[in-house]
């Protein structure tokens, strides 16, 4: 039986872009397939825009929220589906078979939790393709990954938790490390995603977000580990950056 695959969107005054993510769920081939948009209280029509789009709906609010986090939170209690995917109101799916590959991934291994790809980052100086090859535990706390990558099976929710909302930046990182490091089973599809527009607060507040990063990271682990850790990541990464492995790589718009 196929799995009914949740894409939570959240949204705030995003009437500029919202109907761009929107399409690209519904482009979607993969079925079932519904989409989640929890809005915060927009006042700039996005709500008008959000309803074109009823025939993929599963669910639909509207309310002031907490920030992000409690937005997502408040998706992932909404969502009917077995497989979770976030997918926020100012990025886009690259293609109509994302959610299809993915699911059926899963769906090939139903002791599998999560599923994460690569993502193209539209920045002011140019697109690049950001390619995140294997994640671990261990390497993910010194690195990053982003949500709008992965998707997960709505168990690893109930297992590991939800966002929590005492991070206002990075509770996404830390979320993900408490599955990593909690021995989920995950894969690494080797593929585009999403197109992820950068910039919100992680750009509008970097010295924060660097803070609070680090904040996470000591949740996790000790300093000595992270200090010794952090040093080979950044070695690693060098090394495979000369090898001709970047992870990062422009791309033509």
């Amino acid at each position: 039986m196929s799995p009914l695959v949740s894409v939570i969107t959240v949204s705030y005054n995003a009437a500029r872009t919202v109907a761009a993510t929107l399409d690209s769920v519904r482009a979607q081939t993969w079925r079932p397939l519904e989409s989640v948009v929890v809005d915060g209280g927009s006042n700039d029509g996005t709500r008008d825009i959000v309803a074109r789009y009823a025939d993929i709906a599963g669910s639909v609010v509207s309310e002031p929220d907490r920030g992000i986090y409690d937005a997502m939170n408040k998706g992932i209690a909404l969502a009917r589906g077995e497989i979770l995917h976030f997918l926020n109101a100012d990025d886009s799916f690259v293609d109509d078979g994302v959610v299809a590959e993915a699911a059926q991934v899963f769906a090939a291994d139903p002791g599998l939790d999560l599923v994460y790809g690569d993502a193209v980052y539209l920045t002011p100086d140019g697109p690049f393709l950001r390619s995140y090859g294997r994640v671990t535990a261990r390497n993910l706390i010194y690195g990053d990954l982003c949500h709008q990558v992965v998707f997960a099976r709505k168990r690893v929710f109930e297992r590991f938790g939800n966002f929590n909302l005492d991070y206002r930046i990075n509770a996404d990182y830390d979320w993900m490390l408490r599955v990593f490091l909690g021995g989920a089973r995950v894969r690494h599809l080797p593929r585009r995603m999403v197109y992820f527009r950068t910039g919100g607060q992680h750009m509008a507040d970097a010295g924060f977000t660097e803070q609070e990063r680090l904040r996470v990271r000591l949740s996790h682990a000790s300093p000595w580990a992270l200090r010794a850790g952090m040093l080979a990541y950044r070695a690693r990464r060098k090394l495979r950056t000369l090898r001709g492995f970047p992870e990062r790589t422009p791309i033509q718009p």
